[in-house]
């Protein structure tokens, strides 16, 4: 299910930016998380938490510490941008769909709340999805 998510929350995303008339940026942001928080529910998310961790790892330094800072990083850094200008850019939304990845690389209670909060906006958006259609 995560999938058909992931693929409806990316597609709304690419006719809102195709449509003329201006959206509103919690929009953007909120099929961006969903999207990711759903891609990192599937296989390939689990794929690419390792795949990051591998990277974490060519670093001289613990992996926790190394996903850790990456996260903090992009929280950062997609507060700062949604915060300063009221307005999702490219920045925050490239941040939103690699956070819940990271989450799930991640070790310790950041991680472990990080997780949460992407295994409840996939929940979210099935059971969304699945109102609407009628399941």
């Amino acid at each position: 299910m995560s999938w058909a998510i992931m693929i409806v929350a990316f597609g709304l995303l690419w006719v809102i930016w195709k449509r003329k008339k201006a959206s509103p940026w919690w929009l953007k942001a909120s099929l961006v998380f969903i999207g990711g928080a759903s891609l990192a529910e599937t296989s390939l998310g689990a794929w690419l938490a390792a795949r990051l961790t591998d990277i974490a790892g060519l670093i001289p330094a613990p992996n926790a510490y190394v996903i850790g800072g990456a996260t903090l990083i992009l929280l950062v850094l997609t507060i700062y941008d949604i915060g300063v200008d009221r307005k999702a850019d490219k920045t925050s939304l490239i941040c939103l769909t690699i956070l819940p990845v990271l989450f799930l690389a991640g070790i310790g209670p950041l991680a472990e709340a990080g997780s949460g909060l992407s295994e409840a906006i996939a929940q979210v958006g099935a059971n969304s999805i699945g109102r609407l259609i009628g399941g």
